[in-house]
């Protein structure tokens, strides 16, 4: 919708105002409302990556179709979608970020890069340092991958790999961007890159497991003892004991991506645990900001007499559904499910994988590593204007008008550049946005950007300053 400001010499019944000659003129402007978030888009479906059967097949990655109510399961997409080609050799790790789907194995193709659309072929490579590890986006341009002897920046644009972060040594897990700094997991540092150099900021010492990003934009760190909580803005520390005692164990000797994993549309953590690190039979979920926890979210239970249990990581949280995706197997045998569970524990749908190679309706080895997910929805900017009078202070919460129906708000990577102008001063800090009129009237123009799940978005916002609004 668009509305007028009425310019200062207005025309009265009674009589007429005007300006004096010192006064300036107030020209008439067009007012245009913010723009609605567009409807969330549901996602075609997910894929689970597979270690696959070590010593009889390459590891694999399935991908589960929507279809209507229910699923219909596209075994080994990846050779589906490229025919003679291969993923390495123990696929450990997967994600969508941008255009493109990042799958780390421990030998061989140790990463691919594939088509996030089509799962086409982009990239190859077998020497990345060490054997592969995790992938971690920081914008459009850049991202890190850790493989068993370090990390390194990787080049999006050009598909290339960049140069290893300096003085990392030793496996490298998981890893996650906030704000401006890499946080790297190792099983007894956790190091933090400052990514605008590639260079270690400072690394922080223990025994750890794993680590997640929550809802909140805090850091955290499973350690064999508590929960180490980082700000990654101020790198302030904080220890919080394992609720119950529910404890987060270490998979460095085997190492895959771990269980613990938050929740993008609610402050929740989710993570596996049971008698061992190799028999996980229940998910804990542990809510932040009311700190209730429940060790028994979801039990698994048992199949013709034997024990479920997780494989792997595990498990990980759709960022639309928010739905718990946990890859259930029985022992090492060749019986595979995905369970859907909804964010009270209700089991809401459960899917038998099979796909074996002489026929896709027996069982098979799959040995599931970690579910990931589609980037159904791009971020969307909603600003359209900004309007001041003359003298005005204006505040703007970015986290309100750049959002992206898949991504936590504070994993949004937010700029803004004005046009050179003697109209307004600004400044951006901790996504607010302050803008200032000088004093005079007139427009500029402002471009604002959001960068999200790796992709990339601009728009051009007119900047208007008025006698009065």
């Amino acid at each position: 919708m668009k509305k007028y400001f009425l310019p200062a010499i207005v025309a009265l019944s009674l009589g007429f105002v005007s300006c004096t000659d010192d006064e300036p003129e107030d020209p008439q402007i067009k007012q245009y409302e913010d723009s609605q978030p567009s409807a969330v888009k549901a996602a075609k479906g997910f894929y689970v990556a597979n270690e696959d059967w070590f010593g009889h097949d390459n590891g694999t990655v399935n991908y589960f179709k929507v279809n209507g109510t229910g699923y219909d399961v596209v075994y080994r997409a990846y050779r589906a979608a490229n025919e003679g080609e291969t993923l390495g050799v123990t696929t450990e790790f997967g994600t969508t970020w941008g255009s493109y789907v990042y799958l780390l194995s421990k030998q061989g193709n140790r990463l691919v890069v594939a088509d996030a659309n089509t799962l086409k072929k982009k990239a190859v490579f077998t020497d990345i340092g060490g054997d592969g590890r995790a992938f971690v986006g920081v914008d459009d341009q850049v991202g890190y991958v850790s493989h068993s002897a370090g990390v390194r920046r990787f080049d999006i644009a050009n598909l290339q790999l960049g140069d290893p972060v300096e003085g990392v040594t030793g496996q490298v897990g998981t890893m996650c961007y906030a704000e401006g700094r890499l946080f790297a997991l190792t099983q007894k540092k956790v190091y933090v890159i400052d990514v605008a150099t590639n260079k270690i900021e400072q690394a922080m010492t223990g025994t750890f497991n794993a680590l997640t990003r929550s809802k909140d934009g805090i850091v955290w760190v499973a350690t064999s003892t508590d929960f180490l909580k980082i700000n990654p803005r101020t790198l302030e520390e904080q220890r919080m004991a394992y609720p119950e005692g529910i404890k987060i164990g270490g998979s460095w000797s085997a190492w895959n991506a771990g269980s613990l994993c938050a929740s993008t549309q609610e402050n929740v953590l989710y993570w596996g645990h049971g008698k061992s690190t190799w028999s996980i039979t229940a998910i804990a979920q542990y809510n932040i900001d009311t700190q209730a926890f429940n060790s028994s979210f979801y039990t698994l239970g048992k199949n013709e007499d034997k024990q479920l249990s997780l494989y792997a990581a595990g498990i990980r949280v759709d960022p639309l559904t928010d739905r718990v995706v946990a890859t259930v197997t029985r022992g090492y045998e060749n019986f595979n499910w995905v369970y859907l569970i909804a964010p009270n524990g209700t089991l809401e749908k459960e899917i038998v994988v099979n796909g074996g190679q002489n026929s896709e309706a027996d069982g098979y080895y799959w040995f599931p590593a970690v579910p990931f997910f589609e980037d159904a929805n791009k971020p969307e900017i909603l600003t359209n204007q900004i309007l001041l009078a003359s003298n005005e202070t204006q505040t703007i919460d970015l986290t309100e008008k750049m959002i992206d129906a898949d991504n936590t708000a504070l994993s949004i990577i937010r700029e803004v550049e004005f046009a050179d102008n003697d109209l307004v001063t600004s400044s951006l800090k901790d996504n607010v946005l302050t803008v200032t009129s000088k004093g005079g009237i007139g427009s500029t123009t402002c471009k604002f950007i959001a960068i999200s799940n790796g992709e990339k978005v601009e728009k051009t916002v007119r900047v208007d300053v008025v006698l009065k609004k």
